[in-house]
């Protein structure tokens, strides 16, 4: 099929029961991803009454195929997003077809998007610093910080190692050389305003509105770089899931220098799907047209990855330096072993080499299948660009204060309060993203880094979970006894 001819695309699932579609496609699309490499699973999937329950056991079991051998890992990644182009339909007026009936690059001559930009007011930061509970961290005082961080678990090594050599060369920070598009461009933990601080020229993608631009912008004016951004009748912004092959030109004529595009545009529910498929297919695009293009992403601390034996080793060290309190948990998990101080990791993955792995597991119970997806589908792009020799910079994100939890229940905001008891830190977002900026950064000049045996390894390397993996509990077994804990903190605390 050639060029439609139209301005705005549609992304819709296939026809079916509106309540339902979603969850249906979410299915279809897991089932088409594992049928190779285990049928038993696939047909689980498909034969299951309730799959908005049933996904987190099937989540996990992919992640434990994945682990198993590269093919797996890379196979998987491959019929799962090909199943998507083929499933999920596009509508531009009365014409309705599916991804992989279309040229999308054809597509992306029907529309061209403006171009504003704003720069920066103030100096440019000639050194990382990195805000943290009310000073501002740098040199030998970042590093002490970084090191105290590794001790206790909070940091992987690679990550420290990686700020690290930002701090060591800190001409890095304005990315000479590259040119960062930041889709999501006010995500909380998004690059987009360290990057803008230390000078860089970065390409703002974000939905239309104009108070969400008018932060946007005033960020831009506050730092000292230059921020581009498309302009669509008149107005900054584009919808991704609507203007993706438009998009992509628009990127595209904006590479003069080697292109980054980082994904950090995320929607609850359904819409997050049709966000990230558009973001793949603009992944996939921009990778095809430049081969020297580098794609960024950050993975949620809210997921199941596989953890290398070292994480697994220091998770059961913890588990045998509890004293008194063990004791106590112990005896509050055998009154509710299936929701009190459970065990993160209890039988091992094996791949391929031998190696033994952990299956972390942060999956919300009650999140649903279209957010599990929708966190699956980029890490299937970023295992592909990776064996494709492209530059992946991949980095599980740390807990985070952000705007959305005061959305969230007073319970879990209570359980935040008390995640320290249990070796976890949730971080300001401020010093979340610098440190995460600081990493892309790092990334995108380790070009001689070697190849990762394992595709999965790469969510592995380099994480900065906030301690999440190294403690000994199923984070959601500690959801109770945190949030009752943070609770009677807050009253013993509460001015009289």
């Amino acid at each position: 099929m050639g060029t439609v001819g139209a301005d705005v695309w549609d992304l819709v699932f296939p026809p079916g029961p509106p309540e339902r579609i979603a969850d249906m496609f979410s299915a279809a699309v897991v089932a088409d991803a594992i049928r190779p490499y285990d049928a038993d699973l696939a047909q689980s999937v498909e034969t299951c009454r309730d799959w908005r329950h049933g996904y987190h056991r099937v989540f996990r079991g992919m992640t434990a195929l994945a682990i198993g051998a590269p093919e797996v890992s890379l196979g998987m990644a491959d019929a799962g997003l090909r199943s998507v182009r083929h499933m999920l339909r596009f509508s531009v007026g009365r014409m309705v077809a599916t991804l992989d009936t279309v040229d999308v690059d054809a597509e992306a001559d029907g529309t061209v998007l403006e171009t504003a930009e704003v720069a920066g007011e103030a100096p440019a930061v000639k050194r990382l610093e990195v805000p943290w509970r009310g000073l501002l961290l740098s040199e030998d005082a970042l590093r002490l910080r970084l090191a105290e961080w590794q001790t206790h678990g909070i940091l992987e090594a690679d990550f420290v190692a990686a700020v690290e050599r930002v701090i060591d060369h800190p001409e890095w920070l304005q990315l000479p050389g590259f040119r960062v598009t930041v889709t999501g461009a006010g995500a909380e933990l998004g690059p987009l305003r360290p990057l803008l601080g230390w000078g860089a020229d970065v390409l703002a993608v974000d939905r239309p509105g104009r108070v969400w631009w008018e932060r946007l912008r005033a960020s831009a004016k506050a730092g000292a770089g230059v921020m581009r951004f498309p302009v669509a009748d008149g107005e900054p912004g584009v919808d991704i899931s609507r203007s993706f092959p438009a998009l992509a030109r628009w990127i595209t004529a904006h590479s003069d220098v080697r292109p980054v595009l980082g994904l950090y545009a995320g929607l609850p529910g359904a819409a997050g799907v049709r966000l990230a498929v558009a973001s793949d297919v603009l992944a996939e695009m921009l990778l095809r047209r430049h081969p020297d293009a580098a794609l960024a992403l950050l993975g949620s601390p809210t997921d199941t990855y596989a953890v290398p034996a070292s994480v697994v080793a220091a998770a059961r060290d913890q588990l045998a330096q509890r004293g008194f309190r063990g004791s106590a948990q112990d005896l509050l998990h055998r009154v509710a072993p299936r929701s009190l101080y459970r065990l993160s990791y209890t039988r091992p993955i094996f791949d391929a080499e031998g190696g033994a792995w952990g299956l972390f597991d942060n999956l919300p119970a009650l999140a649903g299948p279209d957010y599990a997806l929708a966190q699956r589908l980029p890490r299937w792009r970023a295992v592909l660009a990776q064996s494709a020799d492209h530059t992946v910079s991949f980095t599980v994100a740390p807990p985070a204060w952000t705007r959305g939890l005061s959305r969230e229940h007073a319970w879990r905001t209570a359980a935040y309060r008390a995640a320290s008891r249990f070796g976890i830190e949730v971080f300001d977002p401020a010093t979340a993203r610098t440190l995460l900026a600081a990493k892309l950064v790092a990334d995108l000049y380790a070009e001689d880094a070697p190849r990762m045996p394992n595709p999965e390894a790469l969510f592995a390397t380099g994480a900065a979970h906030g301690g999440l993996w190294r403690q000994p509990f199923a984070p959601r077994s500690l959801l109770a006894p945190a949030a009752i804990s943070g609770t009677v903190r807050e009253l013993l605390h509460r001015p009289r």
